[in-house]
């Protein structure tokens, strides 16, 4: 038994020096460059040796992730394009039913943080389907690629030194970290800096799991838009119709008084009166002129810190009412 024990020893660290020396032989002189070049500045950001060459000295470029961020961009869609295919009746059901079953620690981080549990579930499910989407990439590799060969290089290798620090801050494998090809993680789908600054502890179990805790990925989505701004006193906005206002008036940069955009005939859907509050917002058509319409309060700005993008912080907007039941 014992001879059979010390054979699979020898076996399997055959294997692994034989995979180790696969993987130096597919590198060129540049990466190999590169990766001592790197190393040396994760040490000089604070990053052990330790942490930095477990995570590099194997490195070879992912083609895959090369691959996808060469890709040419998708043909632009329309608002309602994009809309009926992010805030779906599955997605707003599933939602639903997940915010039911969550609603105690839903309730407390809300309390905390006044963000509500509907818009923490729908981020959720627009980032990672409710936690079922997370992307596989190991992130290490996939950061590493895209700082060697990637279109942002400077950018990615910031976040490729974010990553090693959540190697050797939580103790993590670089197998471990695991998330888009693009380096977003988890189920919250953070970029590693993001995870440094906003990621956090929501059931104090001393870890921070964004990839199987949900109160962690919960706590960490609130503590996010909290500190981004959310203001517990505002909604994020509504849809509307009636109205005209001129063009210069249209987009984020213009915001007028509820007051003042009820004088030029705007209400809610079917005619419902606008709220009686001393509130600015600013109105949004993104298909343009006769298309739909929202007036947007200031915690669409604090989703569009989350993403840049007014179909992303309008279809948070519609699945978190959609999920609430409004």
């Amino acid at each position: 038994m014992a001879r059979m024990i010390r054979s699979c020893f020898v076996l399997l660290a055959t294997a692994l020096l034989a995979s180790c020396a696969q993987a130096a032989t597919l590198r060129t002189s540049s990466q190999v460059s590169w990766i001592q070049q790197t190393e040396q500045q994760a040490i000089d950001n604070g990053i052990s040796p330790e942490v930095a060459h477990e995570a590099l000295d194997n490195f070879v470029p992912n083609p895959r992730v090369v691959e996808l961020d060469q890709k040419q961009p998708e043909a632009t869609v329309t608002f309602e394009t994009y809309r009926h295919n992010t805030v779906t009746p599955a997605r707003i059901k599933k939602g639903a039913e997940l915010m039911r079953l969550y609603a105690p620690t839903l309730e407390r981080i809300e309390a905390r943080t006044g963000v509500p549990a509907q818009v923490i579930v729908a981020l959720w499910g627009i980032e990672s389907s409710f936690g079922q989407n997370q992307g596989d990439y190991e992130t290490v590799n996939s950061l590493a690629t895209l700082a060697y060969e990637g279109r942002r290089a400077e950018f990615f290798r910031s976040e490729l030194f974010a990553a090693l620090h959540i190697l050797e801050r939580e103790h993590k494998t670089p197998e471990s970290l695991r998330g888009s090809w693009a380096g977003a993680m988890g189920q919250c789908q953070f970029m590693p800096s993001t995870f440094l600054k906003y990621a956090i502890d929501g059931d104090g179990d001393g870890k921070i799991d964004i990839w199987n805790d949900p109160t962690d990925v919960f706590a960490s989505i609130a503590n996010y838009l909290a500190a981004e701004g959310w203001r517990s006193d505002l909604t994020w906005g509504r849809a509307v119709e009636g109205g005209a206002p001129q063009p210069a008036d249209v987009g984020l940069a213009q915001t007028h008084s509820l007051t003042e955009w009820k004088e030029i005939g705007v209400t809610g859907i079917g005619g419902l009166p606008l709220p009686n509050r001393d509130v600015q917002a600013s109105f949004l058509q993104p298909d343009g002129v006769g298309s739909a319409s929202f007036l947007v309060y200031d915690n669409v700005r604090a989703l569009m810190r989350w993403n840049h993008s007014t179909y992303f912080a309008l279809a948070v907007g519609l699945l978190a009412d959609g999920i609430k039941g409004d």
